[in-house]
């Protein structure tokens, strides 16, 4: 009985899967190999020590990226805190920004302007209007800057009187323009904004101005109390308003303040900011100040101007919780990193434990890889045997199935020569001539024929090309013809009338339909009703050829391409099992496949699937 063969990448060609061993192990006894107790301490501690390095480097990154994360989230977190007091100050003060506005053409302020209004009543209508919308003052100025009428809540009588022409808000007024400004007010200590609208009566220019007067220290009261610190600073970077009392009038300029500032703040008034170190992160604005209650010790710092107060809005962000994660997230990595040294530790220990038998094991290896070494060669001898003894058997099982296409060119040239005798007799040269050419086609046919078992025989491969694959399937089934009238077969044939291009060998592929025909009128065999079909399917990058039958099917469809497998009696023709196995390798080396499958309620179907070629689509 032939063992089976398992089918390698090459359809014509069987292995058997014996590894090649290694060359043996020469040893000349255990003194030639050296202990690994000997090595000096200063290599075996290397490791170690570049271990210790990479944990140190990976914890040190870890702690370098987390810490970049962490500022970067905390930057996005302080843009929203800056945007968000920002517009808390703009709509505190939107109340007093309006008035203005509103007061600008009230009667009772118009006539305080021509004096139709008695002081009194214009007194009474301001104070009651400040109370109303909580100004610290509401002051009415003649065209002139002069002040002719206050709200007199604070001790506002000695602002009558007072000369305010030269200030910023009172000329922006005067212009036509909403006049916008912060200051220091020496009489009260306070800080306050100021607005600023003109009085005009009928039509330009204007013949006064209505100036609001808003505490700066009524809206820090509003605010709630908040983990970050938030400062407004002007443009000689004096913080003019703050959640913090203690940064209020603080100066975080550089140097001695400018003179201008020092005509808008008197220098007893101002102090130096809290002292601090300013580096940068990753892009990021750092200042560290040290211990105070105040000022986180360590914080990152966002600015954003505010044209509309001509204030910048600061924050301060403190990032020790920033620090703090990063250094958890460092000392994670390096704990993480000493346990997996811990693991490699003790398995260089139990290495260094097995290393000895190991040693014992070598010399014992040595001898039995030379034993095993000497059976390789014996059985690589009876493998090549056997291959070559399959591979004669596949080519005895094609020569006999193909003997019928042979005979039928064999005929032919027989035919062709007693005519041509015959033609030359009666001097028709011409005949005779084509008759000399049907023998040299037909024996062309014989020689690819030949051709291709040689080939199959001295392991040659030949290379793929474009087929019509309609004129092969026609050849096959005249091959055929003669068998399938025999067994009385009908035959469907359904294929398109023009030339179909696929990837393959006309020969080969020939021989695949062929031997798929006679499979099929075998497995039909007894039946009592026998239909072959054939069936050419086009798509777009592939082509199918289907041959169907309406025999018993197949026992096993999962084995029918295993070399030597057969469900036909021993000694049958083409009983060896070999027919499909080289028929699945062939199909393979076009590029396509081979598939199979039973029909319902009989009958098995074959699928022959080949690629179409660039010409044909």
């Amino acid at each position: 009985m032939i063992p089976k063969l398992p089918v390698c990448a090459d359809f014509r060609t069987s292995c058997l899967a014996i590894p090649r061993p290694a060359r043996p192990i020469e040893t000349k006894g255990f003194a030639a190999l050296k202990p690994a107790s000997q090595e000096p301490d200063l290599k075996r501690f290397l490791p170690a020590l570049g271990f210790c390095a990479a944990a140190v480097f990976v914890a040190l990154a870890v702690f370098v990226l987390a810490y970049r994360a962490n500022l970067n989230q905390l930057s996005r977190t302080g843009a929203v805190q800056l945007d968000q007091a920002s517009d808390r100050v703009l709509a505190q003060l939107a109340r007093f920004q309006q008035l203005p506005n509103l007061l600008a053409r009230h009667p009772v302020v118009v006539g305080a302007m021509t004096g139709t209004i008695p002081p009194q009543q214009v007194h009474d209508f301001l104070e009651s209007t400040a109370l109303t919308v909580g100004a610290e003052e509401i002051l009415v100025l003649n065209r002139f800057g002069r002040v002719i009428a206050a709200s007199d809540l604070e001790g506002s009588e000695t602002a009558v009187g007072q000369d305010l022409s030269q200030t910023a808000y009172v000329r922006r007024a005067l212009t036509g323009g909403l006049g916008v400004d912060h200051a220091f007010e020496p009489r009260d200590g306070g800080r306050d904004f100021f607005f600023a609208r003109g009085v005009i009566d009928g039509m330009a220019p204007p013949t006064g101005v209505v100036v609001v007067r808003a505490d700066v220290e009524q809206l820090e009261f509003e605010w709630e109390v908040d983990a970050t610190v938030v400062a407004f600073l002007d443009a000689f970077n004096v913080v003019f308003l703050s959640n913090r009392v203690e940064l209020v009038l603080r100066s975080d300029g550089q140097g001695a303040m400018p003179l201008s500032a020092a005509r808008v703040y008197p220098l007893p008034v101002v102090q130096p900011f809290y002292p601090y170190s300013e580096s940068y992160w990753f892009g990021h604005r750092l200042q560290r100040f040290g211990k105070t209650d105040v000022m986180p010790e360590r914080a990152m710092v966002l600015s954003e101007f505010l044209p509309r107060l001509d204030l910048t809005t600061r924050v301060y962000l403190n990032v020790k919780d920033a620090a703090q994660n990063a250094r958890v997230l460092g000392y994670l990595a390096l704990a993480i990193m000493g346990l997996i040294g811990a693991g490699l530790i003790a398995l260089g220990q139990r290495r260094r434990r097995l290393a000895d038998r190991l040693m014992v094991e070598a010399a014992a290896n040595a001898r039995l890889e030379a034993r095993v070494e000497e059976r390789t060669a014996q059985l690589q001898q009876a493998q090549d045997q056997l291959v070559q003894a399959g591979k004669l058997t596949a080519l005895g099982q094609m020569s006999a199935g193909i003997s019928h296409e042979v005979n039928q060119p064999l005929a032919a040239i027989r035919n062709f020569a007693a005519n041509g005798i015959k033609l030359i007799e009666r001097d028709r040269i011409p005949e005779a001539q084509d008759n000399l050419t049907q023998i040299t086609e037909q024996v062309d046919r014989i020689n690819r024929i030949i051709k291709n078992l040689r080939g199959f025989a001295r392991n040659e491969f030949e290379g793929v090309e474009p087929v019509d694959l309609i004129a092969v399937l026609s050849d096959a089934v005249r091959l055929a013809e003669t068998r399938l009238r025999a067994e009385g077969v009908t035959l469907n044939l359904s294929a398109p009338k023009t030339a179909v291009m696929v990837a393959g060998g006309p020969v080969r592929l020939q021989q695949v339909i062929v031997n798929l025909i006679t499979n099929a009128i075998d497995a039909m065999s007894g039946q009592p009703e026998k239909i072959l079909s054939l069936k050419v399917e086009e798509n777009t990058d592939v082509v199918r050829l289907r041959v169907a039958d309406t025999g018993s099917g197949l026992a096993d469809p999962s084995r029918v391409f295993e070399p030597f497998y057969t469900t036909k009696d021993v000694g049958a023709s083409k009983g060896l099992g070999l027919g499909l196995s080289i028929s699945y390798g062939i199909i393979g080396t076009f590029g396509g496949s081979l598939n199979c499958r039973n029909l319902d309620p009989v009958g098995a179907e074959f699928c022959v699937e080949l690629l179409r070629t660039k010409a044909d689509k």
